[in-house]
């Protein structure tokens, strides 16, 4: 693959990813001013555009000869064990600090569980499969493609302008960071599965002590972020960016 035809498609990327992403936010603010809208059908809403997302990047990495790259060729995955120690600390962290949880419902949990999942094929596919993968392609740099296709992770959460800006800005971080030990397993394990289950379940237990909550328009901006909260925020993430800084040093070569 040339690599002006690869980075044209990088290009036209990271403009369906972001159309996908304002027309998921308009959809659902649509909805929510002209009906009223559930919380079901709030996440069944995103998660049909996350599901096209996935779509669409599964099938730009076919195109593309980027299977190996992208984790989803036939191979058997390496040191899953470093994926566990990563995920595990996530996961832990958001069970520590959610709150109780007071409307779980049969099917609210499942409508939530589902939209996760299409939280972890979206995101994973899209940033770790083809663009981190085309990255790599692209400048022969394995190193330099993890943290660009990270920094991209992180600023994407940008788009939601529902924190208030130091939540906003910790939010990039935050992402950024996590971006970077994802993007390294990915390399190290060569599967991609791992990690989408591993993104999935930081979601899930995230949104846990949310569920069931009606959306409505007026909640939109209405969850500002404190300074301290935010630089806590980014404190508590920063040892993903080391853990994954310390694989990076151990087992990636610029080869």
């Amino acid at each position: 693959m040339k690599n002006n035809t690869l980075l044209k498609n990088i290009g036209m990327f990271i403009v369906l990813f972001f159309s996908t992403i304002i027309l998921k936010r308009l959809t659902v603010s649509y909805l929510a001013e002209n009906q009223s809208i559930s919380y079901e059908t709030y996440l069944l809403t995103k998660t049909i555009y996350n599901i096209i997302l996935a779509v669409v990047s599964l099938y730009i990495i076919k195109v593309n000869r980027l299977k190996e790259l992208a984790g989803i060729s036939k191979v058997t995955p390496k040191k899953i064990t470093l994926v566990i120690i990563g995920g595990l600390y996530l996961v832990l962290l958001n069970i520590i600090f959610g709150d109780d949880i007071t409307n779980a419902t049969i099917t609210n949990v499942s409508v939530l569980l589902i939209y996760c999942i299409s939280i972890g094929l979206s995101e994973e596919l899209s940033i770790r499969g083809f663009l981190q993968s085309s990255l790599v392609h692209y400048f022969k740099n394995p190193k330099k493609a993890v943290f660009i296709a990270s920094l991209f992770f992180g600023v994407v959460h940008l788009i939601h302008f529902d924190k208030g800006i130091y939540g906003e800005l910790s939010q990039v971080f935050y992402a950024t960071f996590i971006g970077v030990m994802f993007g390294v397993l990915l390399l190290i394990t060569k599967r991609i599965y791992p990690l989408i289950i591993i993104h999935t379940l930081i979601d899930f237990f995230a949104k846990i002590d949310r569920v069931g909550q009606d959306f409505n328009i007026e909640n939109i901006n209405v969850n500002a972020t404190s300074l301290p909260n935010a630089v806590l925020s980014v404190l508590i993430v920063l040892p993903c960016l080391l853990y994954g800084m310390f694989l990076m040093k151990k087992y990636i070569t610029n080869k």
